[in-house]
């Protein structure tokens, strides 16, 4: 788990069926989401934050999206052990 929020940079694909981030940048590596497992989203006061729970073969991540400043983070991260 993550003690503290990361932003990163994410390649995402906007259509009709909405958002779906499709990989991202961190820590100097890129990569390839798999799946998106689950997508929910909460509104911190006027603002919507979309969280995606993704994975590749190995890692699983819980990302985060804040539609007011267009932001993306890891909010938690885990690895196949």
């Amino acid at each position: 788990m993550l003690e503290d929020k990361r932003a990163i940079k994410v390649s995402a694909i906007f259509d009709a069926k909405g958002l779906q981030p499709t990989a991202f940048e961190y820590g100097g590596r890129d990569y390839a989401i798999k799946k998106v497992n689950l997508m929910h989203s909460i509104n911190d006061g006027a603002v919507r934050i979309y969280f995606f729970s993704v994975s590749d073969e190995v890692n699983f991540w819980k990302l985060g999206f804040n539609t007011e400043t267009l932001s993306w983070w890891i909010e938690d991260q885990f690895t196949k052990d």
